[in-house]
């Protein structure tokens, strides 16, 4: 098995995946054997040898290359896979040189995120709209002697780390533009204080399908979901069996997300949605786009100094909501007029 692929990005799919191949390649630099034998980590190496050759290994430049560009695949996967933001958009990997230009729909103004990615920005003119680039990143560090004390657990816990600091970034930013577009078309609907109602939902929900789109996905903040599972049958607030909510089971219980099901919609639970805030969205494709200018890359970034190992986690995305119509939202305390 080769080290690296054709694009020269270590063939890893995991960190513990990285350390097997990078102490391969620092038993290569000791004992200058070929590389097309067997992983280090196979029968024969105990554990403290191999300990060894991972703390020679990363201490290289060479080394700290490989565990970044190792490290990229589990932030991706778990972005691809877990990320609550992109649900709710079209995610385009953009080709080299290729600009995210993209059709708005007729008479209704888009909602991008600033190329700085400060805060949201209406575009109106033109039968089309080029959504800004802006990057998102995460610097974790692990202190040298956390290294040599705990092993290689910190790695770990530095990979988790970035992932959570880039899908939390992505997760505000896309929701910011939600917000703003949610009432470029639609009315904001009023939740009672009390407590997130069945009819508020279908309040959501109408606004949406008057314009002959289908709401796919709720987005809303763990108190609004806690209010649901409190209805009874008949969708008050009175204790209840749930009503014609799906039971949501302990497998279904994600990192950055609670799903359930509703009238066909998936209920998605993130904390970066404000506390008495439910979104609505149709189909992706009816919503908005994420065009990928460059998705996660990862690179050494130490701070010697400070006796720190550290990456630089980073990508380059824009977010673009080209159809407000399909975006709704309910608040708790609106002024109706």
């Amino acid at each position: 098995m080769s080290m690296f692929n054709t694009r020269g990005e270590m063939n890893a799919s995991s960190v513990r995946d990285a350390l097997n191949t990078i102490v391969k390649y620092a038993s290569i630099l000791e004992d200058n054997t070929p590389s097309n034998t067997g992983l280090a980590g196979a029968p024969g190496l105990n554990d403290s040898k191999r300990d060894e050759l991972i703390s020679r290994a990363i201490m290289t430049q060479e080394g700290k290359v490989a565990l970044a560009q190792a490290m990229a695949n589990p932030i991706r996967r778990n972005l691809d896979y877990q990320g609550v933001a992109r649900r709710a958009l079209v995610v385009d990997p953009l080709p080299q040189g290729a600009t995210p230009t993209y059709d708005r729909d007729i008479d209704v103004a888009a909602v991008v995120i600033s190329s700085n990615g400060t805060g949201p920005e209406s575009r109106v003119f033109g039968d089309r709209v080029v959504v800004p680039e802006f990057e998102i990143f995460s610097n974790p560090t692990v202190r040298i002697a956390e290294v040599k004390r705990r092993r290689f657990n910190v790695i770990d816990r530095a990979v988790q780390k970035a992932r959570q600091e880039i899908m939390a970034q992505e997760d505000a930013n896309v929701f910011a533009a939600l917000d703003a577009a949610a009432s470029v078309e639609n009315t904001v609907i009023d939740i009672a204080d009390g407590g997130l109602l069945k009819r508020d939902l279908v309040e959501i929900k109408v606004q949406i399908d008057h314009w002959d789109l289908v709401t796919t996905k709720f987005f809303m903040n763990i108190n609004e979901f806690a209010d649901i599972l409190n209805w009874g049958s008949g969708g008050g607030q009175s204790a209840g069996s749930g009503g014609e909510v799906d039971p949501v089971t302990q497998r279904e219980i994600l990192q950055t997300g609670l799903y359930a099901h509703i009238w066909g919609s998936d209920l998605i639970v993130s904390k970066i949605v404000p506390p008495g805030t439910v979104y609505g969205c149709a189909d992706p494709d009816f919503v908005g786009v994420m065009p990928v200018r460059q998705d996660i890359e990862v690179l050494p970034a130490d701070e010697p100094k400070q006796l720190k190992l550290g990456w630089v986690v980073s990508e380059i995305i824009g977010i673009g909501i080209v159809n407000p119509r399909g975006v709704a939202k309910g608040n708790k305390s609106v002024v109706v007029e």
